[in-house]
């Protein structure tokens, strides 16, 4: 199995690339520029594909939808070399060039590497198989929301729905991610958990580290060194990407981050293209990079524009050749003009009548603000996290180095800026927090990522001041010169060790007498063994039991279960059509339909209004993972009173109207014959 999660991996990696790399081209973006955007412009033709067809009533397989999106970016690419070799042929100029070709190729293997090194350590040693799942509550809809796209043969971001396959349909939900992941499952069989974790490994060992790469080599181009010591940190922090895995999970959240480097080499590159033929196509790809971003979490959209606004006023008052700003009146002027317009968008936004489910949800305030600063200076953004003093003094360094150096000033202003909005989402209520994270859902692991993600430059950047600074240490202690070869590469080699100790070394320890804290990345892969582990929630022997269930009632049959003993995943895992895909007490129908069920079922023998709602939902089957009184249940309290579900859960083999026909342990399928 480990085999075929490795193939689906390099599915997934096709799936990402090969779409979005032939349409790159055909716009005459450069070939490295081309493979590390291309995840942006395919995850734009999956989804958008995946509206239009459903809007005019196509339906369609997952390899189907990918060759029609790899389809337009070869036509596209035919067509762009026609007409360029019918003008004027090798006279069209690449885009998002780079001038050392070489150079950026070895160090796009290196961020791999490393990545694929910590995603392996953290991820890979920690999951409970190719095909083990999280378990965690929002993981039920988004392993239902793929499986729902398979079983329909539709693909739209704007109906995707937990029960999809029973004609239940949502106006919009970011799921793009869902989108992808789905194609992946199509090719091996519809394994919905296998392609997941597929997924999650191309976007954090590939996708993120390709992306970074490539806008390092746009930022600091000149810094080499600066390009190198990236890689260590694309992938070191806890709150991004690791956080949006452990918690939630936020898989969506998780691509649109990962997206917003590429649209911002394409903003970047739109700034410097010199004809307006080149400005024009590089504005269609930040303008597809958005469309990616939104339709896969759409206050990535915003975390997206505060890095943008921020570099362009650095651009106006600092120019790329210089490090110092130049004050003149116009440029004051336009700056000036430039944040005024992007504080209005936000406050149209804010009071935008589409947008007031989201920016009016609230979070209560969980820490005090000395806690959230603290715990924010630590890169501990939450229990969940491990504490990072590395990155916390790497960071503090390129600020530093921003402070001398105003050119990448604005880098330094993004991350405080993040990191205020955390402060203030984690350890405050009222208008202030809802104005300044309510795109955010005011959720502290959302505005907490957005922190690291901007940390991450400015990480690097203070690495190489490290490096300088234990060099000088270096010489002095073995009386040569700083450029002398012992001094090279030892300095590296002891921040390296120092940062892989911080990171990787066993302990933890209560602080405070309540929150558990750890080393880094040690806190996320236990985080991730234990949601990952075959002994909760949906066991491995409990998934054994619906796989059997499956075979024995045929497909589609609608059955009755409850959702706290770990059927609320089985839909997304095995495709078994379960009344209830989440813990909670409503299902597919209404309130009071789900209330009869839950309380009354068991009457069935007796209550016309029971056996109505049943044969309306021609319900046959009744599943139970954890029967009441077992000694080793293994349930999810989230949202569950024993009481709620009398009507199911004291069901036996004496109820009249229900037939045993299955049996294991603790576990029950009955057929409905009342």
């Amino acid at each position: 199995m480990w085999l075929m999660l490795a193939l689906a991996v390099v599915v997934c990696v096709a799936v990402l690339y090969v779409p979005g790399y032939l349409f790159a081209r055909s716009l005459s973006v450069a070939r490295f520029a081309s493979v590390a955007i291309a995840p942006m412009i395919s995850i734009f033709f999956l989804a958008v594909l995946g509206i239009v067809l459903f809007e005019v009533g196509v339906t369609c397989s997952g390899p189907v939808l990918l060759a029609i999106a790899v389809a337009i970016g070869a036509i596209a690419l035919l067509v762009s070399k026609g007409i360029a070799q019918a003008k004027a042929p090798n006279a069209s100029r690449e885009l998002i060039a780079i001038d050392d070709v070489k150079g950026a190729w070895k160090a796009a293997a290196l961020y791999v590497a490393v990545a694929f090194a910590v995603v392996f350590v953290v991820f890979l040693l920690a999951i409970d198989g190719p095909e083990s799942f999280s378990r965690n509550d929002d993981t039920t809809v988004h392993l239902a929301i793929v499986r729902g796209f398979l079983d329909t043969g539709t693909f739209s971001t704007l109906h995707a729905s937990s029960y999809l396959d029973q004609g239940v349909t949502s106006s919009f939900y970011p799921s793009a991610w869902h989108v992808v992941t789905a194609v992946v499952a199509s090719f091996f069989g519809n394994a919905v958990t296998l392609a997941a974790n597929a997924s999650i490994i191309a976007l954090t060992a590939v996708v993120f580290p390709l992306g970074m790469c490539l806008l390092f080599l746009k930022l600091f181009g000149e810094g080499k060194r600066v390009v190198w010591a990236g890689s260590l940190f694309v992938v070191a922090f806890c709150g991004f990407p690791w956080g949006f895995v452990v918690y939630g999970q936020l898989l969506s959240n998780m691509v649109s981050f990962m997206l917003i480097p590429l649209a911002f080499v394409a903003l970047v590159g739109a700034i410097e293209a010199k004809g307006l033929s080149g400005k024009v196509r590089l504005a269609f790809l930040v303008a597809a990079g958005l469309v990616s971003i939104a339709l896969s979490q759409p206050n990535g959209a915003f975390t997206f524009g505060i890095w943008a606004v921020l570099y362009c006023l650095g651009r106006i008052l600092v120019p790329p050749c210089d490090d110092a700003p130049r004050i003149a009146s116009k440029r004051i002027a336009a700056a000036a003009a430039l944040f005024a317009v992007a504080c209005a968008g936000w406050v149209v936004l804010y009071f935008a009548p589409f947008l007031q489910n989201v920016v009016q949800y609230t979070w209560k305030a969980t820490l005090s603000p000395l806690e959230a600063i603290g715990g924010g200076l630590l890169f501990m953004f939450t229990t969940r996290e491990g504490v990072q003093p590395f990155l916390s003094v790497a960071v503090l360094a390129g600020v530093i180095y921003t402070c001398r150096n105003r050119r990448y000033l604005w880098m330094t202003v993004a991350y405080a800026f993040a990191f205020v909005v955390y402060v203030i989402d984690v350890s405050t209520d009222g208008v202030v927090k809802q104005v300044l994270s309510g795109f955010w859902y005011t959720d502290y692991y959302r505005t907490g990522a957005m922190t690291a993600l901007f940390a991450i430059p400015l990480a690097s950047l203070g690495f190489v001041q490290l490096v300088d600074i234990v060099r000088s240490w270096c010489a002095k202690a073995l009386r040569v010169q700083a450029d002398h070869p012992k001094c090279r590469y030892l300095p590296v080699g002891i921040l390296v060790a120092l940062m892989l100790m911080c990171q990787f070394f066993p302990f933890h320890a209560k602080l405070m007498g309540k929150t558990d804290i750890g080393a880094g990345l040690v806190k996320i892969h236990r985080e991730v063994s234990m949601r990952y582990s075959w002994d909760r929630g949906l066991t491995g022997e409990e998934d054994a039991f619906v796989k059997k269930a499956v075979e024995l009632i045929g497909e589609g049959a609608l059955v009755i279960n409850v959702p706290s003993d770990g059927s609320c995943w089985s839909y997304g895992v095995e495709g078994i059509n379960t009344y209830f895909r989440r813990s909670s007490d409503n299902g597919r129908g209404g309130a009071e339909e789900s209330k009869i069920l839950r309380t009354q079922l068991r009457d069935i023998s007796t209550s016309e209004e029971v056996q109505r709602l049943v044969n309306d939902l021609d319900a046959r089957y009744v599943l139970m993972l954890d029967v009441q009184g077992s000694d080793h249940r293994t349930t999810t309290t989230i949202r569950y009173k024993e009481e709620n579900w009398r009507g199911i859960e004291t069901i036996d083999e004496q109820t009249p109207g229900f037939k045993l026909l299955l049996s294991e342990d603790d576990m029950r399928l009955y057929e409905i014959v009342g």
